[in-house]
């Protein structure tokens, strides 16, 4: 007999002889029969469905642009006090495909419990939202969440008397600036000025301009347009508030910024004027005119940021993050021998003012957030808003703070956080950090932005160029509360 027939031969036997085994095995009974203390139950039959039970315990939480290792330590730390919950973290870094999936997903009754979301998105993704239930184990009251954040968070995230998020830091703009320019070039300081009058003699004093392909040896501010500029549309903002601009009428249909209308005297039309401030540094025709389109050209993705690495501005507006940034570049510039400044010479300042804090009856920076919301889809909306409170508790902020360096969004951890040597400026600044209601904040930056350039390129006045933004605003405002029909061209 051949090898090969006493393989199979043997195989066969095999197969006939678990065929017996499970024939005569007694079955498992029904899972809702296999009870405790009853004649048919057996142990080894106890019904557990792994899969689930991992979709009933699993938190599914996205995050913008923060290492998932930000939150590794606190996650730990609510999941070993809610045994069987189980926290996943997805990390996202391209805003506008984030926010596209994020539409998406959640209309399919899909994507994930908890997610961040920019504070200029609330209004348009509300009703995709779940607010704080009143049936929570822990409810943080909307009195509650005044006394523990800060003014910008409370005014956007409470909406009817319901919380709608929680912020876990709250950014906001400072100046950054090259001290050893300062030092070199500007004899009555050290450091930039704290208003913007202050702010222009200093660029003037600053700005050495030669015959280069830039048109500068040195600039003193990246300011005044917005196709080279991270931050522009941010920075005109600010100057807004300053400015007294009143964004919209009492019943939010209409926009009025470029109205004449202000509670500041001298001022007489504040958004015209935050326009021209803002431009100014971008027009030849003024004596601190120190940006332009060629001063970027070296490296146009990287907008004022290269420029500063290379020590050819001495001053960039921007966010906490894009000290970071900074540093990858230095060390970028280093390996490829490049010309770069050192991050040590790297200072960073308060938001400059329009009027003196001495007189003023408030200061002005802008801030710009991504506090944690909850998706109506979630299946868990106590063990959701459980963990966004968890997260946001001071312990959990301080973790998430020395990991990230973000100023805090709470009130009772800003005097500590004031101190540090680096990042200090953004915690003073955080409780006067505010912002104005979006509705769409990508058309807005479209609308804003086309406004800066009209002025630079003396294609229209400040004043035309803003009544032309505040018509397209209004626009946008009425077709997202229905005034207007959806398909309604706004011209942007």
């Amino acid at each position: 007999m051949s090898k090969k027939l006493l393989i199979g031969i043997g195989a066969v036997i095999v197969v006939i002889a678990l065929l017996m085994v499970f024939a005569f095995e007694p079955r498992c009974p029904d899972p809702t029969e296999n009870i405790p203390g009853t004649s048919t139950y057996r142990p080894e039959c106890d019904f557990v469905d792994t899969a689930a039970t991992a979709s009933d315990n699993i938190l599914d939480l996205w995050v913008v642009y923060d290492n998932t290792e930000a939150f590794q330590e606190q996650i730990q730390a609510f999941q070993s006090n809610n045994p069987g919950i189980q926290v996943n973290v997805k990390k996202f870094v391209n805003l506008d495909e984030y926010e596209d999936l994020i539409v998406n997903e959640i209309a399919e009754g899909e994507g994930p419990d908890i997610f961040m979301i920019h504070n200029s998105w609330l209004p348009k993704h509300l009703k995709k939202l779940l607010p704080m239930p009143a049936d929570q184990p822990i409810v943080m009251t909307p009195d509650i969440f005044r006394q523990t954040f800060f003014q910008a968070a409370a005014d956007e995230l409470i909406v009817d008397e319901q919380i709608y998020g929680i912020p876990l830091s709250l950014d906001n703009l400072a100046i950054f600036y090259n001290k050893q320019h300062f030092q070199d070039l500007i004899a009555t300081s050290d450091s930039p000025a704290d208003l913007w009058e202050g702010i222009q003699e200093q660029v003037i004093a600053l700005t050495k301009p030669d015959n280069s392909p830039e048109r500068f040896a040195l600039a003193g501010i990246a300011m005044g347009r917005s196709d080279n500029i991270t931050s522009a549309v941010d920075i005109l903002y600010a100057l807004m508030l300053q400015y007294g601009v009143e964004f919209y009428d009492d019943q939010e249909q209409q926009a009025t910024f470029a109205n004449t209308v202000s509670g500041i005297p001298g001022v007489d039309n504040p958004g015209v004027e935050a326009l021209e401030l803002y431009t100014s540094f971008g027009l030849s025709s003024y004596r601190n005119y120190s940006w332009n389109e060629s001063i970027t050209g070296l490296s146009p993705t990287e907008k004022e940021l290269s420029p500063f690495v290379r020590g050819k501005v001495s001053m960039i507006i921007g966010y906490p993050y894009i000290y970071e940034t900074l540093n990858a570049a230095i060390q970028g510039q280093q390996r490829s021998g490049g010309e770069h400044i050192d991050l040590e010479d790297i200072g960073i300042a308060p938001f400059p003012q329009l009027v003196s804090p001495d007189e003023a009856t408030s200061r002005d920076t802008y801030a710009s957030y991504f506090p944690l919301v909850v998706a109506r889809t979630t299946d868990m909306p106590q063990e959701a808003w459980s963990l966004v409170q968890f997260l946001s508790s001071a312990d959990g902020q301080q973790t998430y703070h020395k990991l990230t360096n973000r100023p805090t969004s709470r009130k009772d951890m800003v005097t500590e956080q004031q101190t540090e040597p680096v990042f200090g400026t953004f915690a003073f600044q955080a409780p006067f950090a505010k912002s104005f209601k979006i509705y769409d904040d990508d058309a807005y930056r479209r609308v804003f932005a086309q406004a800066i350039d009209d002025v630079v390129k003396n294609t229209k006045t400040a004043q035309q160029a803003l009544t032309d933004a505040q018509q397209k605003i209004t626009c946008i405002v009425q077709k997202e509360k229905g005034l207007l029909d959806i398909e309604t061209d706004c011209e942007i």
